[in-house]
Parts: C-alpha cells; sequence; structure tokens
C-alpha cells in the first residue's frame, strides 16, 4: 500500500511539474479554444434564432388560419366586438406574437428532444460490453490509479467485442464511463493500453465529454429544423401553384440556412475538438510520465486500423468526436473538419515532451 501511495505521489509530482514547465503551451491552448468556443457559441445563437423563427411563424400561420376560417364562416353573421378586437390585437402585433411563440416552444420542440436523444445514446452506448473488473483486473485497475492521479471519480471501464481497435469516453468527472474494444486490448502491450486509458481520463478530467454533449445540442437542432422533405405538388391537397411556390422557397431557405449552420457548427466542434485531444494527450503524457508510450499507441493503431465495411459506430455523432482517433473517412480525406489532429502532429507534439522533459 505504501508503494503504490508512492507512486501516486511520485506521478502527481511529475504531472504539477509538467503544468509549471509548459505554462506557454497551456495558455496558447487555452487561447485557441476560446477563439474555437466563441466561434461556436456565434453559430449557435443563429441556429436558435432561425429555430424560433420557424417555430413562431409555422404555429403563427396555423392559428391565424384557423382563427380566420372562423371568423369567416362561423362568426360572419354574429358581431363579436370582443373577436374582433383579438382579431385587430392578433395582426397588428405579428413580430412580438411570432417572437413569444418561437421561444415558448423552441425546448418543447427542438431543445428537449435533442437532449433527451443524446441523453438515451449515451446511455445505451455506455452499458454496452462488459464491465473490466470482471475479467481484466489489470485493465480496470489501471483505469483506478489513473483517476486517483488525475484527482477524479473512478471511471467505469468496459470492453466491448470488437477487433476494430478502439476507445473513447462518455459522461464527466464524476461518473465517467471508458469503453475500450477487444482490438485495443490484443494489439497493444500493457504499457500502450495504460497510456491510451490515460489519454481517456484525461478527457474526463477535462470535462470533454460534457462539453461534447453541450456543443452537440445546436448542431442537432439545426438538423432538425432543415430536415422537412421537399414539398410535393398536388391538388387533391388543396394546394394552389402559388401556395406550394411559397412552400418551396420557404423549403429552400430554410435548407440552405441550416446546412450552412450545420457545416459552421461542424467547423467549430471540430476545431475545439482538436486541441481538447491535444490537450488529453499531454494530459496523459503526465498522468504516466512516459510521452513516448502514448506516441507509440498512436501510432501502432494507426496502421492497425482500417476502414470498416460498415459505419457499425451509431457513437460517430458524441462519443466518436472523443475516440482516441479519427473515423476512417477523416483519416482518408482528412480537412477542415477532422475531430483530431493528425497522428503525425500528435507524435511529433508528444516528442517535443520528451525533448523538453530531457532539457
Amino acid at each position: 500500500m505504501s508503494q503504490n501511495k508512492s507512486i501516486i505521489v511520485i506521478t502527481a509530482h511529475r504531472f504539477a511539474a509538467g503544468m509549471s514547465l509548459n505554462t506557454g503551451a497551456r495558455l496558447s491552448l487555452f487561447s485557441r479554444m476560446i477563439v474555437a468556443f466563441g466561434f461556436v457559441a456565434v453559430v449557435s445563437i443563429t441556429i436558435a434564432v432561425v429555430a424560433v423563427a420557424v417555430v413562431g411563424i409555422g404555429v403563427y400561420l396555423g392559428i391565424t388560419a384557423v382563427f380566420f376560417l372562423v371568423r369567416a364562416y362561423v362568426l360572419q353573421f354574429v358581431d363579436v366586438a370582443p373577436i374582433t378586437d383579438i382579431w385587430n390585437l392578433w395582426i397588428s402585433n405579428t413580430g412580438p406574437i411570432l417572437l413569444v411563440i418561437g421561444v415558448a416552444l423552441l425546448p418543447i420542440l427542438y431543445v428537449r428532444p435533442v437532449r433527451d436523444e443524446i441523453r438515451d445514446f449515451n446511455s445505451e452506448v455506455g452499458t454496452t460490453g462488459e464491465p473490466a473488473s470482471e475479467r481484466h483486473p489489470k485493465i480496470s485497475a489501471m483505469g483506478r490509479r489513473l483517476s486517483q492521479q488525475a484527482g477524479i471519480s473512478e471511471p467505469t471501464v468496459r470492453i466491448v467485442n470488437r477487433r476494430r481497435p478502439e476507445s473513447y469516453v462518455l459522461g464527466g468527472r464524476s461518473d465517467g464511463t471508458v469503453v475500450i474494444t477487444r482490438g485495443v486490448v490484443r494489439t497493444l502491450s500493457d504499457d500502450e493500453i495504460e497510456a491510451v486509458l490515460a489519454h481517456e481520463v484525461s478527457h474526463l478530467a477535462n470535462g470533454d465529454g460534457r462539453l461534447v454533449s453541450l456543443l452537440l445540442v445546436p448542431m442537432l437542432v439545426a438538423e432538425r429544423v432543415g430536415a422537412g422533405d421537399r414539398p410535393k405538388f398536388g391538388f387533391h391537397y388543396g394546394l394552389s401553384v402559388f401556395s406550394y411556390g411559397l412552400r418551396l422557397v420557404a423549403w429552400a431557405a430554410i435548407t440552405l440556412v441550416t446546412t450552412v449552420q450545420l457545416l459552421s457548427c461542424r467547423l467549430g466542434v471540430t476545431l475545439l475538438s482538436r486541441e481538447r485531444e491535444l490537450a488529453a494527450d499531454r494530459g496523459a503524457a503526465e498522468l504516466t510520465g512516459e510521452p513516448s508510450t502514448l506516441a507509440s499507441a498512436l501510432e501502432t493503431l494507426h496502421d492497425v486500423r482500417s476502414r470498416p465495411t460498415r459505419d457499425a459506430r451509431d457513437f460517430k455523432r458524441s462519443a466518436g468526436v472523443l475516440d482516441i482517433l479519427p473515423a476512417a473517412d477523416q483519416q482518408r480525406f482528412g480537412g477542415l473538419f477532422r475531430t483530431h489532429p493528425e497522428t503525425e502532429t500528435r507524435v511529433r507534439y508528444l516528442e517535443s515532451m520528451v525533448v523538453e522533459d530531457r532539457a
């Protein structure tokens, strides 16, 4: 027991020393994350404005149509002054009414369903596989030791029966889950597995799982707003050429706007994600005291992972962002929408830490 405490104290000392030696690098990383988060915040505001407008206009027009029909055909022979006053008030205050309707219904129609979707998804993915404590106590002990060093609650480590080497995290500092596949266990050495677990524990310590879930909300809201199918023309539905043209123009405008918003939001999320990956790499290197071991694990995983026959990664939206390597399509095509830096970049980054440690 005293030996374990000594190991924790020594590693914690290395962790604190690494933080003090790399203050400039951390400040640079922090500033870039602030810029990326600001960009995502601006895009999120535009998504909220469009969603409020779509909801407000849609509901307002529906109520107005019903109000008009009742007033024109039911109350045409009855002079009801209050009804006329309400109608005039309704028409003359279109803007404020649209805003109130949109703001009131936005959480119900979009935000709450999206959060439920993310929660159900995380719950499903977070219970996949089997606990490492049952068949791989050594790996479970690694996760326990690393979480103690990082100062967070012990995460649940689960192992999924999948040959493709993957690892990712869900949850936060107090209720985290680390998921690795049997491909990782079979491909990497014990030291490399520990480095991978340290990377995931660093994600939990940095709150990356919660942050990704938060950033996914506006993206999924934009998807829902622009998810409507192209309107079909048909007189048997009571559609005139004029009304069909209006619906078609509205659909095209909403689709265009939400597509631009989705791409912009994805860009902001990936920019932020790339910086968080480097931060997790640094945290893993400081927890284990061996940057070269994580570099070796990354190179091995990069060589082993090949494009799957189908995109079986249902967790691509959320957990996939925190997978230790990007999806195969990102590795192949790269570009602005990569959620992870190039493996070569990460290896060079870790090698520079080795040089700093020696210096």
